[in-house]
């Protein structure tokens, strides 16, 4: 008997489901075929900034609700992938990233704050601490994190 109840604990503990900080967060890329530049309508980019603003938006407090809608993608640099089988660019003052989107927040099914922005860094090469020197998003990352930063900074800190 005390065999089959610790048998039944751990099929238990196997088969529970964790609710993720970011259960509040949804993500959607409209239009994707109507995007500035064809690099920045790959499904891997599209999932690789999903995962990034759902994890920014896990900082939320429990109640609250984001969903954003990205309505255009222009990364950062000149896509030279033309030139050869490797994905390259080139990065140069004229060609910051750009990221335009819709988002909503809600709290307790109520919206809160909501808006539609064209988000751009001009000076993304300048900015230090990014990330991973390795990840080929990271200025778009820096920028939707500043952005979400000042976006929700209040209700980061005091959860409004």
């Amino acid at each position: 008997m005390r065999l089959n109840s610790r048998l039944a604990l751990i099929a238990a503990a196997i088969f529970i489901v964790p609710v993720t900080a970011d259960a509040g967060v949804r993500v959607a890329f409209a239009d994707t075929q109507n995007y500035a530049e064809a690099d920045s309508r790959s499904p891997a980019v599209r999932q690789d900034l999903r995962t990034f603003l759902k994890r920014l938006g896990g900082q939320l407090p429990r109640g609250t609700d984001l969903s954003i809608t990205v309505l255009d993608i222009s990364l950062a640099g000149f896509d030279m992938s033309t030139r050869g089988p490797d994905n390259y660019r080139l990065l140069t003052g004229a060609t910051w990233p750009k990221i335009k989107l819709r988002y909503v927040l809600t709290k307790n099914g109520r919206a809160i704050a909501s808006g539609e922005e064209w988000l751009a860094d001009r000076f993304y090469r300048a900015h230090a601490g990014l990330a991973s020197a390795s990840d080929p998003l990271r200025y778009e990352k820096n920028m939707l994190d500043d952005w979400f930063r000042s976006r929700f900074a209040s209700y980061l800190k005091t959860g409004n």
